[in-house]
């Protein structure tokens, strides 16, 4: 029926949408997708696990981060949005650990397509999530107007938190070490920072490759 409707009077015709109802557009869909895995039996431990599903939760998990960056000068988002937005970033980030914790690695296995070709070739050569330096389309720019290169020329690019060496690693096709140091910042605050200490501890025994990691280790400078 929309080709009957016509254009949606809510949104400008020819204009950018306001920002508050994109996001509120793309909140309601990730939370589906998130609510699907679940009914698709996709529940971490116990459940159905694969990297396919991995990467989905890790996108959803940056888009949420982003968010809460890019519209915390909206005063309407800091007073009725951000809250929302943090506890579906919970969630996200809830799933992921149980993803990662997975006994069996399944988080790392590749799911064949129609025709057997794995979801993702070659991944020994190619870095993503905070491993790239690599933003598709143009230049961003941050919430205050300022201009983001992603010239890797420039100076300021080689301060972010990248490296394609660790595409090479024992996670390649998954984004580990950015989840659990974000897990890190997004738990800082709970029990006093006792979280976090038990969370590295944990880290430090069972996964040291992830807890040297520099997304890691950036996150417990923060933390100390």
């Amino acid at each position: 029926e929309k080709d009957r409707q016509g254009p949606d009077p809510r949104f400008p015709q020819g204009g950018v949408p306001p920002s508050l109802d994109v996001y509120q557009f793309i909140w309601d869909r990730t939370r589906m997708i998130r609510k699907d895995f679940i009914l698709q039996n996709y529940v971490g431990t116990g459940g159905a696990c694969d990297a396919r599903a991995v990467r989905c939760h890790e996108r959803i998990a940056r888009w949420h981060a982003m968010c809460e960056h890019q519209l915390s000068h909206i005063s309407e988002y800091v007073s009725h949005q951000s809250q929302q937005n943090i506890q579906e970033l919970g969630q996200t980030m809830k799933t992921l650990n149980q993803y990662y914790d997975d006994s069996l690695k399944r988080s790392l296995i590749e799911v064949p397509d129609a025709q057997g070709n794995e979801t993702r070739l070659n991944l020994l050569g190619q870095a993503h999530g905070c491993e790239s330096n690599s933003v598709q389309g143009p230049n961003p720019v941050d919430y205050d107007g300022t201009p983001l290169s992603n010239d890797e020329d420039t100076s300021r690019v080689s301060l972010r938190v990248i490296g394609g060496d660790l595409s090479r690693s024992s996670m390649h096709g998954t984004a580990e070490p950015e989840m659990r140091g974000l897990y890190i910042l997004l738990t800082i605050d709970n029990d006093g920072g006792m979280e976090v200490l038990k969370y590295a501890a944990w880290l430090f025994r069972e996964r040291p490759y992830i807890y040297q990691s520099q997304p890691v280790q950036l996150a417990m400078t923060i933390y100390k």
